[in-house]
């Protein structure tokens, strides 16, 4: 791993395996977790009971760990449950060293490296209301695991359709349609025409996020939205 520096002062790791950073430089890195993911699914997912998110993948962990400082900021009463798949488990020898923008320093007054250890050893940390879940394998093999109609969210931010093709397949959005809530979300950076393409067969209707702080992005869902920002594909 290398750190690389992104446009809006945040750092991001550069994957020597899949030649890829693990945000985009241009957007920032955590300019890209918010606005490519956190806030879509927020915004436009309908939300009732344990709220379930599906993080594809952990790799540094800014999308799960700004989904539990929003879910605490902004007050939700139920339970938050996140679930991330993470294919190279020696990337946490890495995070424990990392230094984390200091909006996430601290979740809940817990410091990042005690929830980073926990993971690391036991593959989760619970704490209150939430809970984050990391399982070091195969992603697909892991969602093969849950139900139908389980997550709320998912957030589609694996390496590009043409690093890690497998998770962005008609049959991996076959699994993810078959685990979604009628209500749930898919968010993604990817704006790929096979992927919007391989998407819509497995059922979703694809939608562009017009975005002002970023590049676009895309949502996928299982019921038509109708909204100025987003734009049916």
């Amino acid at each position: 791993m290398s750190i690389e520096l992104s446009s809006d002062g945040s750092y991001t790791f550069f994957s020597k395996e899949y030649q890829e950073n693990y945000h985009s430089l241009k957007d920032g890195a955590i300019t890209e977790t918010l606005f490519k993911h956190i806030f879509p699914a927020f915004y436009y997912g309908n939300f009732w009971g344990d709220l379930r998110v599906l993080d594809i993948c952990f790799g540094l962990g800014y999308n799960s760990f700004f989904t539990i400082k929003h879910f605490l900021s902004q007050g939700y009463q139920q339970d938050l449950k996140i679930y991330s798949p993470e294919k190279n488990k020696k990337l946490f020898d890495e995070l424990l060293n990392f230094s984390y923008p200091h909006e996430i320093e601290k979740l809940g007054g817990i410091e990042i490296k005690e929830i980073l250890e926990s993971i690391k050893h036991e593959g989760k940390y619970s704490r209150d209301r939430w809970c984050l879940e990391c399982y070091f394998g195969d992603a697909i093999a892991y969602i093969k695991n849950f139900p139908q109609d389980f997550f709320d969210i998912v957030y589609q931010d694996a390496f590009s359709p043409d690093k890690n093709p497998e998770l962005w397949s008609k049959e991996y959005f076959s699994l993810l349609y078959e685990r979604l809530k009628p209500t749930g979300i898919i968010t993604t950076y990817s704006q790929s025409g096979s992927v919007r393409d391989n998407a819509k067969q497995a059922g979703f209707f694809v939608y562009e996020v017009i975005q002002e702080q970023t590049r676009n992005s895309r949502i996928f869902c299982k019921k038509e939205i109708k909204c100025d920002k987003l734009k049916q594909k």
